[in-house]
């Protein structure tokens, strides 16, 4: 079967000739008849890496932020990042440098798309989410997204993007950076004395560290993936940041009923969610009752209520 990524929802908002993908409407993002000056003009907040990076052979990096002058009658402002371990040092300097209050109140769009091999529906979320939230507590709402209960190992991966990468599943082989619990008694460290270089604390690590506007682009287009059940079953999504979100965007304002005051919650999606971990009786009882192109988005909102944010 073909591999496919998840169509782009379209609706219409009224008014004359505007056509505005679901994504772009969270954003804040409405053209009329957009023309490939504007889209060139784009915020790069708000571009899909995805489609960014869409031409090129393999991942080059873009000129990093401006960096202190040296002493050096070299130069090293906007030096492009090469060495993966730079950039694993980016996202540690943005946590330790980068203070929260920097981002409150700011919302990302994230997709979350769950690679289930063949499925009739693809099994897609869309996520609004502070920018201040650890990835400790975005591992609990992927799983809450995508119904899977919080008993198995799981970790974030970040790899260089590919044009026309065949591949849709992570790679370890281009692994970049893991992030991961990787405190005292953190099960990911199985007794391990030393963590890897390449291991993020997802308890330390904030979304901002990643896709903040003051982190490399390089950081930024990185392609991330979530894995449950590392050492099991290993069950994967892909997570693609889509942008920050329409300053007050609110459930309400989409028809959505949330908690008050609920920092993440669910804005679409698409198929029912795929069971995982559960004995084969369970799973075929759940393919033959089971209508594949139905959600309830009621349903998974209530579930990440139910999530403490700590920022």
């Amino acid at each position: 079967m073909a591999e496919r990524r998840p169509k782009r929802q379209r609706i219409s908002l009224g008014g004359p000739a505007v056509d505005t993908s679901f994504e772009d409407y969270l954003t804040g993002k409405t053209t009329e008849k957009s023309t490939e000056d504007e889209e060139e003009e784009f915020d790069q907040e708000n571009v899909d890496p995805e489609d960014e990076l869409e031409d090129e052979d393999e991942f080059e990096p873009q000129p990093a932020a401006p960096t202190r002058a040296t002493s050096s009658t070299t130069s090293t402002t906007n030096a492009p990042i090469t060495n993966p371990r730079d950039l694993v040092l980016r996202i540690h300097a943005h946590q330790n440098n980068t203070p929260s209050t920097s981002a409150k109140n700011i919302f990302y769009l994230v997709h979350i798309w769950s690679l289930f091999g063949e499925v009739p529906v693809e099994v897609t979320r869309l996520l609004r989410v502070p920018a201040t939230l650890l990835f400790e507590q975005f591992s609990e709402a992927i799983c809450a997204t995508l119904d899977w209960d919080e008993i198995h190992l799981w970790k974030f991966s970040l790899e260089p993007r590919q044009q026309n990468a065949k591949n849709k599943y992570p790679d370890e082989r281009k692994e970049i950076a893991n992030i991961k619990d990787c405190g005292p008694g953190g099960m990911h460290n199985l007794g391990a004395d030393v963590k890897s270089s390449k291991d993020l604390d997802s308890k330390k690590v904030r979304l901002m560290d990643v896709w903040g506007e003051t982190q490399a682009p390089e950081v930024r287009k990185l392609r991330m993936f979530f894995t449950y059940d590392c050492y099991g079953d290993w069950s994967t999504a892909q997570v693609t940041f889509m942008g920050v979100a329409a300053e007050g965007l609110q459930a309400a304002d989409l028809g959505i009923k949330v908690k008050k005051g609920q920092a993440i919650w669910c804005a679409g999606g698409s198929g029912a969610s795929v069971p995982v971990g559960v004995p084969e009786d369970e799973f075929d009882e759940w393919e033959a009752e089971t209508n594949k192109h139905e959600w309830e988005i009621g349903d998974v909102n209530k579930h990440l209520a139910e999530i403490e944010v700590k920022v």
